[in-house]
């Protein structure tokens, strides 16, 4: 991670009492989980590079017809995509007065003497300030971006678009897309909620019979089973009603919570801040939130998150800028997009 510096900081010194309040502050970090727990991530992509699904065929083997018997010409079938990795930049701008104030928040917020705010503490300011950042963007767009979404009508504040059309499609917009696939309509189940565009969910079973219905499927074997995190409570609140009812050991195994939580077999993952990015950012045309729910059953490696270098989110440029301009600069790029890369073993409820 390169650095740029226009001086060393190890001369910065403060109020004594602005010194103690900061020291009380308490540091507020936004919940974030590793992209990675949900997608693959797939470095060194090239624009144009082709990503090809052939549906598998059978009924190829029959009795021997002897000499000149006739040869079977199987059809496949086949969807194919290609990579179009888009630029996300990062481009911040504070006043260089403004900027060191923070970084001397930072420093003594993180139990740094005054005195010993060097480089080295620099660095990892930066770390915190911007890297996670980065990394809770680079989530949110993988999983609603989309190229058309300031003309669909379903961001609160429409001046967000340009953080969300950075890539062709996201998952979400993905699934919507697909939805409209007539080979792929059998691969949808219906979210009451969703239709009605409301939050709460109504039936306690709702995830229960989502789930029943998406992973009943004999054509492919999923190995994630990704859902909101009002869904996954849903269903949490449903065996926890089952368990106390049914036995009374299960109630100490409740009230110390349940941990991993599996539906047949299959561990469920929550994207837990799926539900905060819905409700702050989406709404419906008409009334309420767009696809407040989702389901999904596959395979991770289907997932991908195609990035031109797996550091990239690491990897940012400072400058200074003296002057008149007395500006300081944090900036950062990299390629990405995302692709659902096998559309025939999925199923979803959005």
């Amino acid at each position: 991670m390169p650095i740029n510096l226009h001086s060393t900081f190890s001369d910065i010194a403060g109020d004594d009492r602005f010194i103690q309040d900061i020291r009380e502050a308490v540091k507020n970090k936004i919940f974030y989980e590793d992209t990675s727990n949900f997608f693959t991530i797939v470095p060194g992509i090239k624009g144009g590079q082709q990503v090809a699904a052939v549906r598998g065929i059978e009924y190829v083997t029959r009795k021997s017809q002897g000499c000149g018997g006739n040869a079977l010409t199987p059809s496949f079938s086949a969807i194919s995509q290609k990579w179009e990795p888009q630029l996300a930049e990062v481009k911040i701008k504070f006043c260089y007065t403004d900027f060191m104030q923070k970084f001397t928040q930072w420093g003594l917020g993180n139990g740094y003497a005054i005195k010993k705010l060097d480089e080295a503490a620099f660095f990892l300011f930066i770390q915190d300030l911007i890297i996670d950042a980065m990394k809770l963007d680079m989530q949110r767009l993988v999983l609603f971006g989309d190229e058309d979404i300031a003309s669909q009508n379903i961001l609160k504040d429409a001046s967000k678009a340009e953080f969300y059309d950075i890539i062709k499609k996201g998952l979400i917009p993905t699934l919507s897309y697909f939805k409209t696939v007539p080979e792929l309509s059998d691969k949808f189940i219906e979210i009451p909620e969703n239709i009605s565009s409301t939050v709460k969910i109504s039936d306690p079973k709702r995830a229960i019979k989502l789930m029943e219905k998406l992973i009943d499927t004999d054509d492919f074997d999923g190995n994630i089973l990704l859902t909101n995190n009002a869904l996954f409570r849903n269903y949490s609140s449903a065996l926890t009603s089952i368990a106390f009812q049914v036995l009374e050991s299960s109630k100490t195994q409740m009230q110390k919570g349940l941990g991993t939580i599996q539906f047949g077999g299959q561990t469920i993952t929550p994207i837990k801040n799926y539900d905060r990015w819905r409700k702050n950012d989406f709404t419906h045309p008409q009334n309420g939130t767009y696809l407040p729910h989702f389901m999904l059953f596959t395979k991770k490696e289907y997932l991908q998150v195609g990035v031109d270098d797996i550091s990239a989110l690491d990897n940012l440029t400072l400058e200074y800028i003296g002057g008149n301009d007395e500006h300081f600069y944090i900036k950062a790029n990299y390629m990405i997009d995302f692709k659902m890369v096998n559309p025939y073993e999925f199923k979803a409820a959005i």
